[in-house]
């Protein structure tokens, strides 16, 4: 079954309107409403956001048996797949912590007020906490298998914590592979990624004197030797990561809320979507095969010209938004994925992609960062401008 079949682009506005309820969220220092609701939903073989810089600090220097080992790549994974920006807010808005409890280690990721992932060091007892609502909806799609599920995972029916209450359901597994059978799963690791980045956009981290942060360097190194070969990672060098799907919108699902406009954001996705197939279909009639993502990074379009050139756009409805704010998100967006293939190693021409005229002087801006802006109807460029 598609991983898609099971959410719709309504859910991704639902989550982006409701981060955006929090508006001095720490968190919007470092990314935006409209880029987590995105992840929160995008493809586990993608790298979580964030997870293209390791941290800096040298892992603790300790001798760890095979369970511990286990447990430590377990949180390192979970850390990597469903932390937004982990590297970047470690120690702000989130920490790996360690203590005793009656002679044992306890590993605890600690986001805003709430703990959302802790288990014992030797390997048993392994809790976690996933969104109620995104649960539910990856069941009533018969995207899980719900006879597994009861098999590997209980649910706490008693929820200690005030954070989100309601919202989440707690989890437990009694095994690290159990837990990593639930959470690979590309529906389960959504509904983690929503409790987190709920979680960060409330706030509340206070527990600076507990951090340290050679925690999460032995956990992210951990969890690279152990777990990097179970998921899928980018061909080198392809042209994107995956061919292109049309979004899947349903209107009369949208929610109706004052702050929503459903009819505005059906008709941006329509434009965003006829924008992307007429760049699809015009590089088609040359040969040039156009798909989405590159080496991880979640660009709009991507694709190489007949000399191994690689593009990659970004494309930005007009439609019923304000067309500065929507040029001054897209070339942003642009620039910064520009900037992370960089550091992968991949050179990348990037093209902001609108879908109607506007002021001259953004194309000049564009230019002088390196961008060509490339307005529907214009004749596509062979080569940057």
């Amino acid at each position: 079954m598609p991983t898609e079949s099971w959410w719709t682009a309504d859910d991704v506005a639902n989550v982006e309107k409701d981060l955006a309820r929090h508006p001095k969220a720490g968190l919007w220092s470092y990314t935006s409403p409209a880029e987590l609701a995105h992840w929160v939903f995008a493809d586990p073989a993608l790298p979580a956001a964030g997870e293209l810089a390791a941290p800096s600090v040298a892992p603790l220097d300790a001798d760890l048996d095979e369970s511990a080992r286990a447990s430590w790549a377990l949180a390192g994974w979970y850390i990597r797949m469903t932390v937004p920006k982990p590297v970047e807010t470690d120690g702000k808005l989130w920490f790996l912590n360690q203590r005793r409890v009656r002679g044992r280690s306890l590993l605890r990721v600690t986001l805003g007020r709430l703990e959302t992932l802790w288990l014992y060091e030797d390997g048993d007892g392994i809790n976690f906490h996933l969104d109620t609502a995104a649960l539910d909806a990856a069941f009533d799609a018969g995207a899980i298998d719900e006879d597994a599920w009861v098999a590997r995972v209980a649910e706490r029916e008693d929820d200690p914590y005030d954070t989100l209450r309601g919202e989440k359901v707690g989890c437990v597994c009694d095994t690290v592979d159990d837990a990593l059978w639930a959470l690979r799963q590309p529906q389960v690791l959504a509904a983690a990624r929503l409790v987190n980045v709920k979680c960060l956009a409330v706030g509340g981290f206070s527990f600076q004197r507990l951090y340290r942060p050679e925690r999460l360097a032995r956990a992210w190194s951990a969890g690279q030797v152990h777990f990097d070969s179970l998921m899928p990672q980018p061909v080198p060098g392809a042209p994107f990561d995956r061919p292109y799907r049309s979004p899947v919108v349903d209107p009369a699902a949208l929610t109706d809320t004052r702050a929503f406009d459903k009819k505005a954001y059906v008709a941006g996705c329509d434009e965003h979507d006829r924008l992307s197939r007429w760049l699809i279909d015009t590089l088609a009639a040359t040969g040039v095969l156009v798909g989405t993502g590159l080496a991880g990074v979640p660009v709009d379009l991507a694709w190489q010209d007949a000399d191994g050139r690689q593009y990659i756009a970004e494309v930005k409805s007009l439609v019923g938004a304000s067309p500065e704010d929507q040029l001054r998100l897209g070339l942003g967006q642009v620039l910064e994925y520009r900037h992370l293939l960089a550091l992968l190693g991949r050179a990348v021409t990037p093209i902001l992609l609108t879908s109607a005229p506007v002021d001259v002087v953004w194309r000049d801006i564009c230019r002088d960062n390196g961008v060509t802006l490339l307005v529907d109807g214009d004749r596509f460029p062979r080569r940057s401008q």
